[in-house]
């Protein structure tokens, strides 16, 4: 459970009633903010704000809340209305624990204001002055009540013990949340790392204000539905009986002729813009689904639940969604983020081992471009991950995930630090391509693309020869495979409409050390040819 449980909401929405509500489920002590500003100050809030002004009272809040946001003992909350109009308020909350919005509707919130006469900013109004005070406000402060990691519906038809039992099963769900990705732009969304959390997905979407608001469409591929059907139909009967749309499986079915068949389906049904979609597969579902999410009706939002290793580590977050083209993978998308991402590790317990190797690929990637120490973690755990046990699985994804929301929210589209999360995906996208993503799945093809921009490195003296043997020793144990015979000059040409390619530059991610790469443009494509080598088959060079 965190640290501090701190509750947020309009004035009259329950923060104080429900907040010892669960202080007393959770044996924590309660304390109200604005109560410790009155005492500390000797004075009632009204007097406060009428005497010093509100910069005053704000300065005394946010005082009160660093204070307790450093406390070790661990507490219930009760923050005032305006607590998170300032951002220093907002900081020392996140890094110190969860934050709860208390909402109800601006009549059922204005009828509790006049019951007491206590409320400078409502002083002296008749019942339809305060109304429309009420909705003016809650326009004004939406922008800081939706910082809350999630919302519970506070009104009238609820008891208090209704929703108090509603925020404590919120934070039971949360006690699988690891991350948060914030990006370059703003946005914010939760990750989440935890066994059989499909069976209790629900409460989260009702904590995400998503139902029952809004209606779902589930997004799942052929092979994904006969291997989950069970857990397909755990995830409808927590999304209000949603349907299924199944797109045909494979990179190959990866294009504007499927997901047109995604936008038929939904307009057919009447889908509206309060749908979200529920993407439920691997990273081709994930990146079509949520292309489809980010352009349906000019969009609408949508939650990855990523069921392979790969889609759980990388296309998950990050909200680069795409399709391909015939010349080329991903060349028609969009930067789109998800509402949320869950990673139900359970889900992996059908999936074969060469799936299970192409997300060990990208979690190697991870060690070799960013993190020195995590790589070593990994070298010092083959046998675990191979047996896929459940802690350390989940420390794997749950670092894969810290390093790429890192490097996102640095760089949300691909300006400049995001650029290394491409480590190995220019030489194994040509192969895909080469082999008309038929002969090996994304992550298989990256591992081979290390190997490859590993050896470029060692050419170029980037990295020692001992360097490149330790990255390829290490994808050798875990039996990934260590030749393809690829032509040189067809691959040059492959490489020619990467992505990555900007204004006739050809760009390579190269690293330098174990932990450390840089991006590396127009190196002399004799080098290149030659770095092929690497994974020619002996016989072959």
């Amino acid at each position: 459970m965190y640290k501090h449980i701190y509750f947020t909401g309009f004035m009259a929405s329950g923060k104080s009633r429900v907040g010892r509500h669960v202080a007393e489920r959770l044996k924590r002590p309660f304390i109200d903010t604005d109560f410790l500003i009155a005492e500390q100050a000797n004075k009632s809030i009204s007097e406060i704000f009428e005497q010093d002004g509100e910069a005053a009272f704000r300065k005394m809040e946010l005082e009160v809340i660093e204070k307790l946001a450093t406390d070790p003992e661990p507490k219930v909350i009760s923050l005032g209305g305006g607590a998170l109009t300032q951002a220093s308020v907002v900081k020392a909350i996140r890094q110190s624990g969860v934050l709860i919005r208390l909402w109800a509707e601006p009549e059922v919130l204005s009828e509790r204001i006049s019951r007491k006469n206590n409320r400078p900013l409502m002083a002296g109004l008749d019942d339809t002055q305060r109304l429309e005070k009420v909705k003016t406000l809650l326009v004004e402060r939406e922008v800081y009540y939706s910082k809350a990691d999630f919302s519970v519906e506070s009104s009238n038809e609820y008891p208090e013990e209704h929703v108090t039992e509603r925020v404590v099963r919120l934070l039971h769900f949360w006690e699988d949340h690891v991350l948060n990705v914030e990006t370059s732009s703003g946005d914010r969304y939760p990750i989440f790392i935890g066994n059989h959390l499909l069976s209790r997905m629900g409460i989260l979407l009702e904590g995400l204000q998503l139902m029952p608001s809004h209606d779902f469409l589930i997004c799942t591929d052929n092979a994904v539905a006969k291997a989950q059907s069970q857990a397909i139909s755990q995830l409808r009967n927590q999304s209000s009986q949603s349907l299924v749309f199944k797109f045909r499986s494979g990179e190959i079915n990866k294009n504007f002729n499927s997901l047109n068949q995604l936008y038929t389906f939904m307009l057919r049904r009447h889908f509206s813009r309060k749908t979200c979609l529920l993407q439920f597969g691997g990273g081709v579902v994930g990146d079509m689904a949520g292309f489809g999410a980010a352009t349906y009706q000019r969009g609408i939002p949508f939650i990855q639940l990523p069921t392979t290793l790969l889609s759980m580590v990388d296309s998950s977050v990050g909200g680069k969604v795409a399709v391909n083209h015939i010349e080329g993978k991903n060349m028609i998308g969009a930067f789109y983020q998800p509402k949320a991402v869950i990673c139900d590790i359970s889900v992996l317990s059908t999936l074969p081992h060469q799936e299970f190797l192409a997300g060990l690929a990208e979690i190697i990637k991870y060690g070799v471009i960013y993190d020195a120490a995590f790589f070593d973690f990994i070298e010092n755990h083959v046998e675990s991950i191979l047996n896929k046990d459940p802690e350390i699985l989940k420390q794997l994804i749950k670092r894969s995930c810290e390093i790429k929301a890192e490097v996102v929210g640095i760089d949300e589209k691909e300006t400049g630090l995001r650029a290394i999360l491409n480590y190995g995906h220019t030489f194994g996208h040509a192969i895909e391509k080469l082999t008309n993503y038929q002969k090996f799945s994304h992550g298989i093809a990256v591992s081979l693309g290390m190997r490859v921009a590993g050896r470029v490195a060692t050419l170029l003296n980037l990295w020692t020869s001992q360097d490149e043997e330790r990255q390829n020793n290490l994808l050798n144990r875990f039996g990934f495979p260590t030749s393809f015979n690829v032509s040189a000059e067809e691959a040059w040409k492959a490489m020619s409409i990467d992505k990555k390619v900007d204004k006739n530059n050809r760009n390579y991610i190269l690293p330098h050390k174990i932990g450390f790469v840089e991006k590396h443009s127009n190196i002399d494509e004799q080098i290149i040819n030659n770095a092929w080598d690497s994974i020619r088959a002996k016989e072959e060079l």
